[in-house]
């Protein structure tokens, strides 16, 4: 099997990580509001707070990320964490469970669509950092990122 095939086969992989999300939040959709508004644990988010999140940087790499993804490409550093995830929670102010849920749904759709449009075999680099980046990292990173959320709200709705 070539290089080229088994990178096709991680990018498919990470893909599904990312669609699995999307599944995630749209079985989310059944829960009761208010349990989606409790913080998983003390000082921590609620699952409301962990969605707008996850769909803030969605918004990131669509908006900053992808329209800018080229062979070798120089792209900037990403978004100092701790202040983009304030902003992420402080624009969910005012904002219905549901209308978070279905934001996250449509544009993780249209993330997926974005991914899957993009040449698995990209090499960049984000100023700041000597690592070249491929695609398929990249999408690992944030299928990771997904992941690692999803346990959290999962062990919270099974305790609940």
């Amino acid at each position: 099997m070539s290089t080229y095939r088994n990178d096709q086969v991680k990018m498919t992989t990470e893909v599904e990580s990312l669609r699995n999300m999307l599944s995630y939040v749209e079985h989310l959709q059944s829960y009761d509001a208010k349990m989606l508004t409790v913080p998983i644990k003390s000082g921590k988010w609620s699952i409301r707070e962990i969605i707008g999140h996850l769909y803030y940087w969605d918004s990131y790499l669509m908006e900053s990320v992808i329209p800018r993804l080229a062979q070798d490409a120089s792209l900037p550093p990403f978004p100092y964490p701790a202040v983009y995830n304030r902003a992420a929670i402080a624009s969910l102010e005012g904002r219905k469970v549901s209308r978070i849920l279905e934001g996250f749904i449509t544009s993780r759709k249209l993330l997926i669509e974005q991914i899957m449009s993009l040449d698995d075999q990209m090499t960049f680099k984000i100023r700041g950092s000597e690592e070249t980046f491929t695609t398929n990292k990249l999408v690992d990173m944030f299928s990771k990122h997904d992941m690692h959320h999803q346990e959290q709200m999962e062990s919270f709705l099974t305790q609940a």
